[in-house]
């Protein structure tokens, strides 16, 4: 749902990490078709790949939202804020996990990750300055 509404960020300030030369790959948990799907939805410049046994979501240690915090005000205020702005919520494709969490991962030329971010709730994700902040960091 949120994610979503992140992946359209990085796909609205994608001139920027190119600029710094970053590479920027989407990771969803959603079968490839339905990842294709997605990805020419949104129209994403980037890769959105299929990892539907969430075998990355495991090495990450990503975990899952509970109903209650989706009812959180701090949740509610998320999605009101974003509506406001025009994006519309999706319940997302039949097998969606909706209260599986996500992350933002800085991994460095080396493949260490240098910067982890995990959702430990629905509306929590870097802002995009944020993680441009991030990789220029990585690249000095």
């Amino acid at each position: 749902m949120l994610c979503r509404a992140h992946l359209g960020d990085i796909r609205d300030q994608y001139q920027s990490f190119k600029d710094i030369n970053a590479t920027v790959v989407a990771i969803t948990f959603s079968s490839p078709v339905e990842a294709l799907k997605l990805s020419q939805e949104l129209k994403l410049p980037f890769p959105l790949v299929s990892d539907s046994q969430k075998e990355v979501y495991k090495i990450f240690e990503l975990g899952a939202a509970r109903l209650k915090d989706f009812l959180s005000p701090k949740v509610l205020w998320k999605f009101m804020g974003r509506i406001i702005t025009g994006w519309l919520p999706s319940m997302g494709y039949s097998k969606d996990d909706l209260f599986q969490l996500g992350g933002d991962f800085v991994v460095d030329t080396k493949g260490d990750v240098v910067y982890a971010f995990k959702s430990s709730s629905p509306a929590e994700r870097p802002t995009i300055p944020f993680l441009l902040e991030q990789l220029q960091k990585a690249q000095l």
